[in-house]
């Protein structure tokens, strides 16, 4: 019995002493490249007792372009089965371990950021052969650095270019679309998901309903309407770069670029500028993952980006940061679609970045409120409410990375790219669902915040010139001819001042003085706005627009001139002109009547585009003419037959020839309104 016992142990060690473990040490380092690696790859053999084995041989072999094996090994009897001794680098060597069951190789690391794999093959004593995968980062900083920038610069090139065509392309009818909205929130809701999908910026959808809301187009309830939509418009970008159309961004580029560069019209040279700009998303996105992929392996990364999963404030700060500083959230969405499918943040990180995504492209909204109405700036304080208060709601709903609202985002889809698309859909459109009630309390909510608070301007009229929507020049041109009525409103005013001051003395010529000054600021600062629309890309129709509305100005700045002029003919004589009876008295009050219809007619045209207003205008230039012939035929007929002369009656003449330089004016108003307000080639400035 005791000799079977001691035959049983016997074999219970043998068996044990040929059960081997194999340990390794050094895996997943990074370092810099052409360098060594700061720890070599080691392997070590222990059997059951944990007791070193010497002697087992062990293969190491590099399987990835760049790096090479080196020296110093560690173990007996190396091998070098591939590489070049001279040089120190090796591709396989063969160890045997030592004493302390140890073999170990050093890794010199290649050329350019990528992952350097070694690939070990251990020949165990009891016949049996395990494999050990070894990886080391090799990391190129300053080429990350510049890939990175480069690709992120790529991205918002790519996304400015389709998005500012899109909006030349969409203007018009970006226009009529707003100006059609009613009280009614979801129309408001429907108008700003479909412009923001079509001309992909959210940001530059809430800057145009800011400044229609100071404009006084449409009021805060419609605005904050608009401003919701837009929210569900801009997932439109995360849905298309979630198709994964990398491959094509050349493509892209170079057949947007044969539609720019040989199209005839600028239609279609803009939609080539379209799709380069999309190419160019593409490419720049391409070029961030391929420097981001290899990252994933490193430890250090991992743990860094990891992080956000863990520190929701973290994450959802840098979202609104890295947002706020590049001044579009589809290009914070577009990167963190490109970590996420790197590898290096998971769901619930993208998420949150997403979140801090939506905060910061509030910032744009709020710059562009700066100096404008309060309410204006109360539509972008409910820009900013909306956003941060759904951020902080759906953030609570996604601490837990295992409940319901993840859960459900990962079963849409088993791609990281499209969860990551489908969770900022998702929540923008549950937000403006949940918001679309509470328009009208969050509206008072502004309005309680940012109080409404009158000021007394006196007769001083504001021109409100957004340089906002020069970006959308079909808009900014909107804004310019709106805002051209009020420099008309203004300018027929001081002519009517003007004429009730020659004939009756009041109001005083430096009440008249003032307002001409007033419509000389006007015209500077409409003409600077349409300068800087002249540096933007305009369409055909934009193009011939332009300078009819700066000729328009000019005739509107003129006609105050002659206002000036009345006045200072005012000064030659004293008393009320009308008392005095006579042909050139008679001439002088009927040619007065003309030009204020004239003016009123002008007005009309310019505020409705009237054609009937603007022929109305010609018919009243034609009298005005044969009213001023006539003047001076009585005048000399009062010189020569009758032998009268006198200061009144020339001054009587002189007002109503600066009554007929008025009316040329109004006529050139006229003619370019019925001829379509677009340039012809001609100068009828007088």
């Amino acid at each position: 019995m005791r000799i079977a016992l001691i035959i049983l142990l016997s074999l219970f060690s043998s068996l044990a002493a040929e059960d081997y473990t194999v340990h390794e040490f050094g895996n997943s380092q990074h370092g810099r490249i052409e360098n060594l690696l700061e720890q070599p790859l080691r392997i070590r053999i222990t059997d059951s007792f944990n007791r070193p084995v010497a002697g087992v041989a062990v293969e190491f072999e590099i399987t990835s372009d760049g790096g090479t094996l080196a020296y110093p090994f560690e173990g007996e009897n190396p091998m070098i089965l591939e590489g070049d001794t001279v040089s120190g680098a090796f591709s396989t060597v063969l160890i045997s371990t030592n004493d302390d069951g140890y073999a170990a190789i050093s890794v010199r690391l290649g050329s350019s950021t990528s992952n350097n794999k070694v690939n070990s093959r251990i020949f165990l004593p009891d016949g049996t052969m395990e494999r050990v995968h070894f990886s080391a980062l090799a990391v190129d900083l300053q080429n990350i650095i510049f890939q990175i920038l480069g690709g992120l610069a790529i991205f918002l090139l790519g996304m400015k270019m389709m998005s500012e065509s899109l909006q030349t392309v969409a203007g018009n009818k970006m226009r009529s679309l707003l100006k059609k909205i009613t009280s009614n929130r979801i129309l408001g809701l429907m108008a700003g998901a479909l412009m923001t999908a079509v001309i992909q910026s959210s940001s530059a959808t809430s800057v145009i309903a800011v400044s229609f809301v100071n404009s006084g187009l449409i009021v805060l309830r419609q605005a904050v309407g608009v401003i919701i939509g837009a929210n569900i418009g801009t997932t439109i970008t995360g849905q298309l770069i979630a198709f994964k159309l990398t491959h094509y961004a050349l493509p892209m580029v170079a057949i947007g670029f044969a539609f720019y560069a040989f199209a005839r019209t600028r239609r279609i040279q803009f939609w080539g500028k379209v799709i380069v700009g999309l190419g160019l998303i593409f490419l720049g996105m391409t070029l961030m993952k391929d420097v981001l992929g290899p990252l994933k392996t490193s430890m250090a990364v991992q743990n860094f980006f990891m992080t956000f999963s863990t520190n929701p404030l973290l994450a959802i700060l840098a979202g609104t940061l890295i947002t706020s500083i590049i001044q579009s959230s589809s290009a914070t969405v577009g990167l963190t679609m490109t970590l996420a499918g790197a590898g290096l943040i998971d769901l619930q990180g993208a998420f949150y970045l997403v979140l801090g995504d939506n905060i910061g492209t509030t910032i744009t909204a709020q710059l562009s409120a700066i100096g404008a109405s309060r309410t204006a700036k109360q539509a972008a304080m409910a820009h900013t409410l909306f956003n941060v208060i759904g951020a902080i709601y759906m953030g609570l709903l996604i601490s837990n990375s295992s409940g319901f609202v993840l859960n459900f985002v990962r079963s849409t889809s088993g791609d990281q790219l499209r969860q990551v698309a489908n969770a900022h859909s998702m929540f923008n459109i549950f937000n403006a669902l949940l918001f679309l009630p509470l328009v009208p309390f969050l509206a008072r909510l502004c309005q309680f915040i940012i109080p409404d608070r009158k000021e007394d301007k006196g007769d001083e009229i504001e021109l409100i010139l957004d340089d906002n929507l020069l970006d959308s020049p079909a808009l900014a041109i909107d804004n310019l001819e709106r805002e051209m009525v009020k420099m008309a409103v203004y300018a027929e005013a001081t002519v009517n001042g003007a004429i009730s001051c020659f004939f009756k003395g009041y109001p005083k010529s430096g009440k008249i003085m003032s307002m001409e000054d007033i419509v000389d600021y006007m015209q500077r600062d409409l003409t600077i706005y349409a300068s800087k629309l002249f540096q933007r890309d305009l369409d055909r129709s934009q193009s011939l627009k332009l300078p009819v509305l700066i000729h328009t100005i000019n005739d509107l700045e003129r006609i105050s001139d002659h206002a000036v002029n009345i006045v200072e003919a005012r000064n030659r004589i004293s008393g009320n002109a009308k008392m005095e009876d006579g042909e050139l008295t008679e001439a002088a009050v009927l040619a007065s009547e003309i030009v204020t219809k004239m003016l009123h007619s002008t007005r009309i045209s310019l505020e409705s585009h009237e054609r009937e207003a603007s022929q109305a205008v010609l018919a009243l230039e034609s009298r005005l003419n044969r009213v001023d012939e006539d003047a001076r035929i009585s005048y000399t007929d009062c010189l020569t037959r009758k032998g009268q002369d006198g200061l009144k009656r020339l001054t009587l003449l002189d007002f109503i020839n600066y009554c007929e330089r008025i009316g040329d004016h109004l006529t050139n108003i006229a003619q370019s309104l019925i001829g379509g307000g677009v340039w012809q080639g001609t100068d009828d400035i007088h």
